[in-house]
């Protein structure tokens, strides 16, 4: 039997690379003459052709591409990333000093500058002795690396003060994408409650066009249009008005039928080893929903999972603060940051503006409500990842409760949870880019 003639070409633009993977639902010649053609012929004249002109959506599908977008807000990252196609990376409140960056405010009025001025205040008065604090409660051991425990203290410390920076503090990602994903994800975007995130859409567009032009001529249609422009808010935002009153701190339901899923699963979800996860076709069992409240901080960290059902809460002083950003924080530091938190949220409470530009001005330590809705493979992946004792220590006491949910309703469920408390961990300092010659 003669074996597979297998090849990569990684050499082309994403328009060529999508006309050389759509030649193949045409003809049964090789891709190696695809690509000469390709060559010979160019691709944009193709994609203008079979992909915009006669609809082939699937053919943007084959082409990828990458974009680089810096200086939107943490609120603007999160609407970027909320797909669950999204593939990319955004900078890192725990380990970047965020005291440098600029801050974005849609209010732009004297109080709202002022609110962001006394955030940003404390945010910096506080990392030097917040530091001295941290290295004198966590020595460096006999054989830890001066770099790794400095690295770890520093990341420890940038956890406990991320909770004061406003959520219009800019940030970076790169979102890696095939064309037709960008134009869905873009066309939605355009219709967002946030100026910044309309802003952006058109940006990103811009750039698109200009690179690609042959891809993105897609048509509007009007009746489209006025539909997602009414159903901007929803969309994008989890509000207050979608939970019951007097909902439970924590809530949990699932329709998951245990009896069924031993009866039919027990070889499959029993003795499941370590690092592995289970198959996907046991998302037919049902579905799990938790309902919870969690600071927008790690909030942030739990939106990275793509599967799964996580959507964007309105960032509110409604919930209050997390408790564990004043904790941690020694003495006098945590006196002064309750009393900033009280004074900030009456102020921005008291502001004449609209409810999602407000949210720029609230702390990431703001709590918010979250709900959850994912598939038993999804949720154990969650819970097993984000229970590490890396992992925030909000975040990592919510998925210690699903866990003990998990347990609840499926006893001979295998979990390979870290339920050990959180605590400081030198790896943390490990968790970083470097040169090789500073290892």
């Amino acid at each position: 039997m003669a074996k597979p003639d297998i090849f990569i070409v990684d050499d082309q633009g994403p328009e060529a690379t999508a006309m050389l993977q759509a030649l193949y639902s045409r003809s049964g010649e090789s891709a190696r003459d695809h690509l000469k053609m390709v060559q010979e012929r160019g691709s944009a004249k193709f994609m203008e052709s079979y992909y915009v002109g006669y609809g082939h959506a699937s053919i943007g599908d084959c082409g990828s591409t990458t974009l680089f977008v810096e200086g939107l807000s943490v609120l603007a990252c999160k609407a970027v990333q909320d797909n669950p196609l999204y593939s990319g990376q955004e900078s890192s409140t725990r380990y970047i000093d965020f005291s440098k960056q600029a801050i974005i405010d849609p209010i732009a009025s004297a109080e709202s500058q002022a609110i962001i001025q006394k955030w940003m205040d404390f945010y910096l008065a506080s990392l030097a002795p917040l530091e001295a604090h941290l290295k004198a409660q966590f020595p460096k051991g006999k054989d830890e690396k001066e770099r790794v425990w400095d690295t770890a203290i520093k990341a420890r410390g940038f956890d406990i003060l991320r909770g004061y920076l406003p959520a219009g503090i800019t940030s970076q990602l790169a979102w890696s994408t095939n064309l037709r994903q960008a134009a869905d994800k873009l066309h939605l975007m355009r219709h967002h409650p946030l100026a910044e995130v309309r802003d952006i859409a058109d940006g990103c567009l811009n750039v698109l066009r200009e690179h690609y032009p042959a891809s993105f001529g897609h048509k509007d249609y009007p009746a489209t249009e006025a539909y997602l422009e009414q159903t901007a808010a929803k969309t994008n935002y989890l509000d207050a008005s979608f939970f019951a009153p007097n909902q439970p701190d924590l809530e949990f339901s699932t329709t998951v039928d245990n009896a069924r899923l031993e009866a039919a699963e027990l070889d499959v979800i029993e003795g499941r080893p370590a690092k592995t996860n289970l198959p996907r076709y046991l998302d037919g069992y049902g579905q799990y929903t938790c309902t919870f409240d969690l600071d927008y901080g790690s909030y942030r960290d739990l939106q990275r999972h793509r599967n799964g059902i996580c959507r964007i809460p309105l960032l509110t002083g409604e919930r209050g603060f997390h408790d564990w950003y004043v904790d941690e924080l020694p003495g006098a530091l945590g006196d002064q940051a309750r009393a900033l938190v009280a004074e900030q949220y009456a102020a921005i409470a008291a502001m004449d503006a609209r409810a999602e530009d407000k949210q720029y001005l609230y702390p990431l330590g703001a709590k918010v409500r979250c709900q959850t809705v994912y598939t038993l493979p999804q949720m154990i992946y969650v819970i097993e990842l984000r229970s590490q004792n890396t992992v925030h220590s909000t975040l990592r006491d919510v998925t210690h409760w699903m866990h003990a949910e998990m347990v609840r309703h499926h006893p001979r469920l295998t979990l390979h949870t870290d339920l050990e408390p959180s605590q400081f961990d030198i790896k943390r300092g490990t968790q970083t880019i470097v040169k090789r010659s500073e290892l």
